[in-house]
């Protein structure tokens, strides 16, 4: 299997939905550590990413991942879903 590389992660919401006001944290190493001991299958959740950085606010979670050398990932989803690092279809 090839190695997966955190490029940089985020998780976060926009407080009370208002645009000015936005709670979010760096997950890249939380992320990795996931990955690397989860064969890639990772839930994304406030345990999982360290903290509720916006208490009562839906989050949303990106990422850019490489799978080798040269091929990077994009990801985002909400909260509560769960993503295949490995075996995502690439678009």
């Amino acid at each position: 299997m090839s190695v997966l590389t955190v490029k940089f992660a985020v998780y976060g919401a926009l407080v009370g939905g208002d645009e000015n006001k936005s709670a979010a944290v760096d997950v890249s190493a939380a992320l990795q550590a996931l990955i690397d001991s989860n064969q890639g299958i990772v839930n994304i959740n406030n345990d999982n990413m360290g903290g509720d950085p916006a208490y009562g606010d839906v989050k949303h979670f990106a990422a850019i991942v490489a799978l080798g050398d040269n091929d990077k990932r994009y990801f985002a989803c909400q909260e509560g879903q769960t993503i295949d690092f490995f075996h995502v279809q690439a678009g």
